[in-house]
């Protein structure tokens, strides 16, 4: 077992350099975020991160509804960028960035490619319902499905 809220790491491996892997992990996040973990489904016309301190990480969709589903805590591109992850473990919305958990996403050079690096913590935000949570997100549908599909399309820009 874990410590009380210890942090879930995941890595992939980008064939790219680490400028264009932050730019399709923030500029980009729309062509490789799986639809089918977005909350508007197929009335999405748009989800993205706004890239600076404070920004939202967001979906509009086709009907006008703009859903705020996290806030940019710091970013220095094209190093990291650390996010207030307002999803909670039954994936309603958390509207106080202070009780959500934590993503931090790190972007580390790697020969001719880049190794990013997704550590999410502070579960113990969530509640009672932290840990199991976190076994979700650490689940193969969890952050690893989410990073096969930016490592796919950072694959098939390559």
């Amino acid at each position: 077992m874990s410590a009380p809220d210890s942090a879930s790491v995941f890595q992939a491996r980008l064939p790219c350099s680490r400028e264009a892997a932050f730019d399709l992990f923030v500029d980009g996040f729309g062509r490789w975020w799986p639809r089918e973990y977005t909350f508007s489904g197929n009335d999405l016309q748009e989800i993205g991160v706004e890239p600076f301190l404070g920004g939202a990480c967001y979906e509009l969709s086709n009907s006008g509804q703009r859903i705020v589903w996290g806030t940019v805590l710091s970013i220095e591109r094209p190093l990291y960028i650390r996010i207030a992850w307002q999803i909670g473990p039954g994936r309603e919305l958390v509207a106080d960035p202070a009780a959500a958990s934590r993503v931090m996403v790190a972007f580390r050079s790697a020969n001719d490619a880049t190794l990013v690096e997704l550590s999410h913590s502070e579960f113990l935000r969530h509640g009672v319902d932290g840990e199991s949570y976190r076994a979700a997100m650490s689940s193969p549908e969890g952050w690893p499905y989410c990073l096969k599909a930016l490592s796919d399309c950072a694959a098939a820009k390559s």
